[in-house]
């Protein structure tokens, strides 16, 4: 049995429609009460393709407004799974149109459909527009017909030294996005930035973001953090119906990211993660391939060519990862008081062992404790483990902090939380911006600690970058990874206890010459090796291959 479609009027006296499903379940595909507001939704709506696809036409409410505004140059193709309403289409809205208009429907075939695909020149600009509710209802069948439309598009660059091509870049919510923009166009590759903040309606942004992929051309498409991704999975779609790289580039812990966009993984998306250890995760996800990419820094932020002639002897520049501070991660799940026990020897579990994995642990843990969760789904549960491990930087930045208040220790940043912890006397000092005053900042600093975050347990933040090339020095906890970037001793200093950093930080400040000897070469490393341009250069590597 096939769904049917059924007209009825609506409550303002206008004609509207259901479908019926096998089942009998009815599905409203317009409005029982005014059916035309729907074209209110579509008020952004501009045409550019040179072919336009109507895919789902329902009674045609929502292009009313619109449909005097069709180039007459566009080849136009509907389809409509009902024979019944593409009728309709043909002699109502569409009619009187000197556009060459093509119509599909559920019974006409594979062959029609080969033969418009054919008819179709494979480098004209395709803009889809679709009905949702129209679209969604026999969603399989507008599919198939769209991708055996799409099947031969070409539209993306090759990306070679004499023409590098062009990358789009999804912009708007995260920092390090301005980074990634400035080295990609040092790399030679021209960047289209596609601002998703700017589209946040359905209609607007699957408009739009198919308008960028197709006059862009680009070779690939990057995200942070999968953001730029709609909630209503037209990313993903518009990307694979394209055949288009997209890189998803990790610098947090992926899990949570992933809770609410798990689905809108495809075969086209490719994994970078800033923390190997979740490299295993990752591949269990469905990306066609994960690759380790670390951060790096950026040079017109950070790089100055003469040394810093600092005036504070020992500083910290950070947050104190106090709840509120980080965004209130309690306040995402089922927290209770009584998981506080729980929390906290997870939390020492993380800080005995970097590598101590909480995914399996943490229910036995309970357990063992006595304590009764109040849940047990994958959304709650992985709000826990984040929680715990946000404990546990909280936990580290404290000990370490308190371990050198001392020698004078002054932090920089979250003002707030680091008097939450060590009370009204600890010298801090306002939150600092990023882009204009981090560099400076850390110039100000003679010795800077690095006490990096334990979502990160092997790799390294940017800290290890900015400082250096900013001219200063820094005293890092002793990642893993560090010894990949740099050579110890001769490049960076790392301590392994508190103890040690508090040595450390005595030697380094009555020893300047040894301390710029350090800058000098992690610096000449840092601009050979670790700025944003050469994980850029990596990315455009991934894609030839």
């Amino acid at each position: 049995m096939q769904n049917t479609v059924e007209l009825f009027t609506a409550q303002n006296g206008m004609m509207s429609a259901r479908v019926v499903l096998p089942n009998k379940t009815i599905r409203h595909i317009h409005s029982v009460v005014d059916p035309s507001i729907e074209s209110k939704f579509f008020d952004r709506l501009e045409f550019w393709g040179e072919v336009i696809v109507f895919a789902g036409i329902g009674l045609g409410y929502h292009l009313t407004k619109k449909i005097k505004a069709i180039p007459s140059s566009s080849t136009l193709v509907v389809i409509e799974y009902f024979d019944e309403l593409a009728i309709l289409a043909k002699t109502g809205i569409f009619r009187g149109l000197s556009n060459a208009i093509t119509y599909l429907c559920a019974d006409s075939g594979p062959d029609a459909i080969d033969s418009l695909a054919h008819d179709v020149n494979s480098t004209n600009r395709m803009q889809i527009v679709k009905h949702p509710a129209s679209f969604d209802v026999n969603k399989p069948f507008y599919t198939t017909v769209l991708s055996r439309l799409c099947k031969d598009k070409s539209f993306f660059q090759a990306i070679n030294p004499t023409k590098p091509g062009s990358a789009i870049l999804l912009f708007g919510n995260h920092f390090l996005e301005e980074e990634v923009r400035g080295a990609l166009c040092e790399t030679g590759m021209e960047t289209i930035v596609f601002r998703y903040n700017d589209h946040r309606f359905g209609v607007d942004f699957e408009n739009a973001f198919s308008r960028c992929i197709q006059q862009s051309g680009a070779s690939f498409i990057l995200s942070i953090n999968m953001k730029g991704m709609d909630g209503n999975g037209a990313f993903s779609e518009i990307t694979q119906r394209f055949s288009i790289p997209v890189f998803v580039w990790f610098v947090d812990d992926p899990r949570p990211i992933l809770l609410h966009k798990r689905q809108f993984i495809t075969a086209t998306m490719i994994a970078l993660t800033w923390e190997k250890a979740y490299i295993g995760f990752l591949e269990t996800q469905g990306f066609k391939k994960v690759r380790f990419l670390p951060l790096a820094s950026d040079p017109a932020l950070f790089l100055r060519s003469t040394p810093a002639r600092p005036g504070i002897s020992l500083g910290f520049v950070g947050s104190a990862m106090v709840d509120e501070y980080a965004g209130g991660v309690k306040g995402k799940f089922l927290w209770q008081d009584s998981l506080a026990p729980l929390a906290e020897l997870v939390a020492e579990k993380i800080l005995a062992d970097p590598r101590y994995s909480i995914d399996n642990n943490v229910l036995a843990l309970a357990k063992g404790l006595g304590v009764q969760l109040p849940f047990s789904d994958e959304v709650n549960l992985t709000w826990l483990r984040t929680y715990c491990i946000h404990l546990a930087s909280m936990i580290k930045r404290k000990r370490t902090i308190e371990g050198l208040l001392d020698l004078g220790i002054e932090t920089f940043g979250d003002p707030e939380g680091w008097k939450r912890l060590f009370g009204a006397d600890i010298t801090t000092h306002p939150n600092i911006n990023y882009r204009t005053g981090l560099c400076e900042t850390y110039r100000k600093i003679c010795v800077n600690a690095n006490i990096t975050s334990c979502q990160m347990p092997s790799s390294v933040n940017q800290r290890v970058f900015d400082i250096p090339l900013s001219g200063s020095f820094v005293i890092s906890d002793n990642q893993k990874d560090l010894l990949e970037f740099f050579d110890h001793n001769t490049e960076l200093a790392i301590f392994e206890t508190i103890e040690d950093l508090r040595d450390k930080a005595r030697f380094y400040l009555t020893h300047e010459t040894d301390r710029y000897k350090i800058i000098d070469a992690a610096q000449k490393r840092i601009k050979r090796e670790h700025l944003y341009v050469h994980r850029m250069r990596r990315i455009i590597e991934l894609v030839e291959q």
